[in-house]
């Protein structure tokens, strides 16, 4: 077919008669599809060929340049150093054989909270060991380990056993690569390289303390990337650790009599040959893995460590992919009944603006109608294993925060505490609470949080607000000057001034220096149609607007924005004409949003600098006073976290998140 396909493009490129008009104007042939495609396949085989035998040709490099020493081994000095292992050797080798492979399986469970797969932990566990037992030894290890656990978890798809493959694999190597320069820094080991071995080492610790860094701080160019939390990096370097202690372990118990070699020497050699081994990708390393360890202890006889590592292989590789292949052959076990396993709190991404009608239906019930934030597509909703929604938040960085109180207000917020932490620790994050009410504060104490006060909420009724009253005298002069200077309030239908609004939003966003986030409403079009907007025209030009969230519960201010142009007073007047639209409405509570506490000289000192961090984020600014005109009352709220340094990094993370918001998420 490929040569049928060639005479054909050879016919069209010299103009054979034979070939109609038709043939060369519509569609492609049937032949000239099936060469592209065998093209397309032997350039992929070619390519996989040349990626196999990149490694194949290091380990000859390799043996060429040790062929001397490995024609002049003893081999049947290493049939006699096998023959006087004792009995109790081969027990405490297949023991740290255990205890090796139980520490990958809990490092599958790791890539699995992070990646928040439906898998339940134990067979996760159980693929993983299945997984890592057979790539070890058949070689190709992302390929054959994303098989093994695309078999293993009927849950999940071949694309996410292939994601969780990778990761493992990039995230091992990458722990390898810490743990074995923190070794060549700390032990004294005769290396193959000679003398620079330190300075590389050096070089990949500086690089993966500033990674750290990098994660905790996020500057601009990483802020959307989803970097692991440091709970996990420390789970992954300790497992690791673990991992190739344990192994190194199997080996060294297994040394035949007379190979006195003490053990902090010989793993970080192990280390090293074992990360030779899967650079290899040959199956079980072989080759790198033996030439490696063989350069790098040079005080022990090549007889007897070759005896070793012959024994080692059938205990660490040999026996675990035996038993890997039973297991994966009989497939899944039983799913544990519901309820049970991963059935806790969940995060659940809804791209706004258009929810799904349930989410839909609890915002419109919820105790804040600050939950209108979720149509923003920062934020995500976090839900019970039954699909309840109990918050809104997002995990970012270091932290899960959690902003506004529960979603339900005739749900017990001790319950909802429970879940939320539950939900940050299953993701290696530290809850963190912001701006919760007083209810949900005090239940946070009860559960020994550590809370901090950081906002005052404004907030009236609309049913019994007017403009009477000496408190409100500031309030009437600014009205009086809108109304003077020929300002017209009026509510927003279905054909905004999207032209106008966008400049004035642009203006207030240049002025500003930049849209604030996350918490805080931005300037988003498609979010317009489930918002309440008004509109503040003078002599037919538009000057200002704000919008609301709004539910059955209350009206909350969002978005506040006014040309420069706009005549004293004209925000006011557009506040005014909104708690009139929510007093007809028959609305009990309408809330003017939150503005910082302000610090106090009485207050701890880390207290009093977390709100000037908090304070500045906002743009408080002349806010409070802007408020105040309406004569409010006022609510404190609070933020909690578990711990001291939890609500530390709690706000540097909110702080960030308001400063820089990250891109809405694609529908």
């Amino acid at each position: 077919m490929a040569g049928r396909a060639h005479g054909v493009r050879g016919g069209e490129r010299t103009g054979h008669h034979g070939a109609s008009p038709a043939r060369h104007n519509g569609p492609a042939p049937r032949d000239n599809i099936a060469w592209a495609l065998s093209r397309s396949s032997a350039l992929g085989l070619r390519r996989s060929a040349l990626r196999q035998s990149l490694p194949a040709l290091l380990v000859l490099g390799m043996v060429v340049l040790l062929w001397d020493k490995v024609a002049q081994l003893d081999l049947a000095f290493i049939r006699t150093a096998l023959a006087t292992l004792a009995p109790w050797q081969w027990l405490a080798a297949c023991g740290f054989t255990a205890i090796s492979f139980w520490a990958l399986g809990r490092y599958d469970r790791v890539v699995h909270r992070l990646l928040q797969t439906s898998a339940p932990p134990k067979h996760a566990e159980r693929a993983g060991i299945a997984a890592i037992a057979i790539s070890q030894t058949v070689g190709m290890g992302v390929i054959s380990s994303t098989f093994v656990r695309w078999r293993m978890l009927p849950d999940i798809s071949l694309t996410q056993a292939a994601r969780i493959s990778a990761l493992v694999s990039a995230s091992f190597l990458s722990a390898w690569a810490v743990i074995l320069s923190t070794a060549i820094i700390l032990v004294p080991m005769s290396f193959p390289w000679g003398g620079w071995g330190r300075a590389v080492a050096g070089t990949i610790l500086a690089v993966a303390a500033l990674a750290l860094l990098v994660s905790v701080l996020r500057p601009g160019p990483v802020a959307g990337l989803r970097l692991p939390p440091l709970r996990a990096v420390g789970a992954f370097l300790g497992l690791a650790m673990l991992d190739m202690t344990a192994a190194g372990a199997v080996l060294w118990v297994l040394l035949p009599d007379g190979c006195d070699v003490p053990f902090p020497v010989l793993l970080p050699a192990y280390i090293l040959a074992l990360g030779a081994g899967l650079i290899s990708g040959t199956p079980g390393g072989m080759g790198g893995f033996e030439i490696t360890l063989l350069a790098a202890l040079p005080d022990i006889g090549h007889e007897p460590l070759l005896a070793a590592i012959l024994a080692f292989r059938a205990v660490y590789y040999a026996l675990p992919a035996g038993l890997a292949a039973v297991l994966t052959i009989r497939g899944p076990g039983a799913r544990p009944a519901q309820g049970s396993g991963q059935g806790g709190a969940r995060l659940r991404a809804v791209p706004g603006p258009h929810l799904p009608v349930p989410v839909t239906r609890a915002l419109h019930t919820a105790a804040r109608a600050e939950t209108g934030l979720l149509r923003h597509g920062r934020l995500s909703l976090i839900e019970n294993g039954g699909g309840t929604p109990i918050a809104m938040g997002a995990a970012c960085g270091q932290s899960l925060i959690v902003v506004s109180d529960p979603i339900d207000p005739t749900r017990a917020p001790d319950r909802s505490l429970a879940e939320i932490k539950a939900l940050a620790h299953e993701g290696f994050r530290s809850a963190f609470l912001y701006k919760i009410g007083g209810r949900t504060a005090c239940a946070a104490r009860r559960a020994g949080w550590h809370v901090l006060p950081i906002a005052r909420e404004a907030s009236l009724n609309p049913q019994r607000f007017t403009l009477d009253g000496s408190e409100k005298r500031q309030l009437r002069r600014k009205l009086r000057k809108a109304d003077g200077a020929g300002v017209v309030v009026q509510r927003g239908g279905t054909n905004l001034p999207l032209t106008g609004m966008g400049q004035i939003a642009s203006h207030w966003s240049r002025s500003h220096g930049g849209e604030r986030g996350f918490s805080m409403g931005v300037w988003a079009p498609a979010n317009l149609p489930f918002a309440r907007v008004y509109l503040a025209f003078r002599h037919g030009q538009l000057v200002g607007f704000v919008t609301l969230h709004a539910n059955a519960n209350e009206h909350t201010l969002d978005l506040m924005r006014v040309d420069p142009t706009a005549p004293d007073g004209t925000m006011h007047a557009l506040v005014t004409a909104a708690i009139a639209a929510a007093k007809a409405e028959g609305i009990s509570r309408f809330s003017l949003a939150a503005v910082p506490l302000g610090t106090s000289l009485q207050e701890p000192p880390i207290h009093r600098n977390l709100r000037k961090l908090i304070d500045t984020a906002s743009g408080a600014g002349g806010l409070r006073q802007f408020k105040a005109t309406f004569a409010p009352q006022w609510e404190t709220l609070y933020a909690a976290a578990p711990g001291v340094v939890a609500l530390g990094v709690g706000v540097l993370e909110v702080t960030r998140e308001i400063h820089r918001p990250v891109p809405k998420r694609p529908a």
